[in-house]
């Protein structure tokens, strides 16, 4: 086997916890898919609500909505028209503007439905966790940890970017401080 197409010892590691990382991450979704089917909706529309949520709760732009779930206006849209249906969000149209944009809000039934899907998903979570061995937990946390923050903790400038950095660093430093692995709002729209 020629040497380029060797992988060393020392990067399998990297390969390893990139692998077990997704792998972990393909169960959180799971956990949540399976607690939004028992509240008969999916785990798109979760991740819609959660999105909505996160970004402002009410009167949010179709097209901030989209941006934030990588995807088409138009299917956001129909997504969106789909969940109306299904008293899961309300829409409405900006007021006074010569191009109204579409508006989202969650309804009452879509805020419960977060809430109960989150707490069962974060539940799953939680029980899935305890039954492993505490070094098989720490591994996961680590390999988690090195998939989707080591590049920013390594080398932040040169990992995202200039211009980018500024707002996207102290939401971080933050989150770890705290021991949250979560993004806050970073203001950059």
């Amino acid at each position: 086997m020629p040497a380029e197409q060797s992988i060393s010892d020392e990067n399998t590691d990297i390969y390893e916890q990139l692998t077990a990382a997704r792998n972990y991450l393909r169960k959180l979704d799971d956990f949540y898919a399976r607690a939004a089917a028992a509240r008969n909706t999916t785990l798109e529309h979760y991740q819609v609500l959660l999105a909505v949520h996160c970004l402002g709760d009410k009167n949010l732009t179709l097209r901030l909505l989209a941006e934030h779930l990588v995807r088409d206006r138009t299917a956001t849209g129909q997504l969106c028209r789909r969940m109306q249906q299904a008293d899961l969000l309300e829409l409405t149209y900006e007021a006074n503007s010569h191009r109204p944009q579409l508006l989202i809000s969650l309804s009452k039934r879509g805020n419960n439905v977060l809430r109960t899907v989150t707490r069962d998903g974060l539940r799953n979570r939680d029980e899935y966790l305890r039954s492993l061995p505490a070094d098989k937990r720490l591994y996961l946390a680590e390999a988690v940890r090195f998939a989707w923050l080591d590049c920013l903790e390594r080398n932040a400038p040169q990992a995202i970017g200039p211009g980018v950095v500024g707002s996207i660093s102290p939401s971080i430093q933050r989150d770890t401080q705290t021991g949250v692995l979560a993004a806050g709002r970073t203001g950059v729209e």
